[in-house]
């Protein structure tokens, strides 16, 4: 049986439209301007905001609109519930004050890596993905470790409904060449990432597969080429990512 809804709820979508309208906006909005930015009646977003505001995830400000920081605070417990970010969130942020690079947690979410968490330095970098965001497997590091560990068969399955995308020049994009690579991931225990997702960042990363319940995971470092490369990155930042991974590894088991 799908999950892909046989009968979409127009209203929700709508709803969410706004909200994510809302988000996205670098300033508050009035009902004419988000009317027309999701293409519905100024009466139709009018009622959704009324029923947002309502529920807490709207604010007005005047006669504009902002979202809240309701969603906040779902995410924030939705993470903490989740095994390997309790397990990992200390030793990220020890990790990052350690190298001085940006260290990064991903979790597997149906098809795509989600950055539950990101570490930076206090001279650090900043990645230009945020938390929570739904990103492609294909394309960055944690990603990769991510299929490495996965049986063949959900591999397979997960690059049949992915569309294999080729953000920049670098991106492997050939399904065989692909499982290669994730042959190789799987071998040496760490993956790599050179420009595949954002020109000039690279990034390295190790594998934290399910352990009785929790989410399939990733732990890894990324960062401009130009401070990230040679044995820098290949041997000192990736044992101790290697090192990091394990310890965690450890800790979820003794749970």
């Amino acid at each position: 049986m799908t999950d892909e809804p046989r009968y979409a709820v127009e209203a929700t979508e709508t709803s969410l439209a706004v909200l994510e309208t809302l988000v996205e906006a670098e300033d508050t909005m009035g009902v004419t301007a988000l009317a027309d930015r999701v293409g519905v009646s100024k009466s139709v977003v009018h009622n959704h905001l009324a029923t947002l505001r309502a529920a807490g995830y709207v604010v007005k400000q005047g006669a504009q609109y902002d979202a809240s920081l309701r969603t906040l605070t779902l995410g924030e417990r939705t993470r903490s519930g989740i095994d390997v970010y309790g397990a990992a969130k200390r030793k990220l942020d020890n990790l990052a004050a350690a190298t001085g690079e940006t260290t990064t947690l991903f979790v597997l979410e149906e098809d795509a890596g989600v950055p539950v968490y990101v570490a930076e330095a206090d001279d650090g970098w900043s990645p230009p993905f945020v938390e929570g965001e739904r990103l492609p497997l294909h394309v960055n590091a944690p990603g990769k470790s991510i299929l490495s560990s996965l049986p063949a068969d959900r591999v397979d399955r997960i690059l049949e409904r992915t569309d294999l995308i080729a953000p920049t020049d670098a991106t492997t994009t050939d399904p065989d060449d692909l499982v290669e690579e994730l042959r190789r991931i799987r071998d040496d225990g760490i993956a790599f990432c050179r420009g595949e997702q954002y020109e000039g960042v690279v990034g390295v990363a190790a594998p934290l597969p399910e352990i009785e319940g929790s989410r399939v995971a990733a732990l890894g470092v990324c960062g401009p080429v130009d401070r990230l490369n040679g044995r820098y990155l290949e041997e000192d930042i990736t044992g101790q990512v290697l090192s990091t991974t394990k310890s965690v590894q450890v800790d979820l088991t003794a749970d």
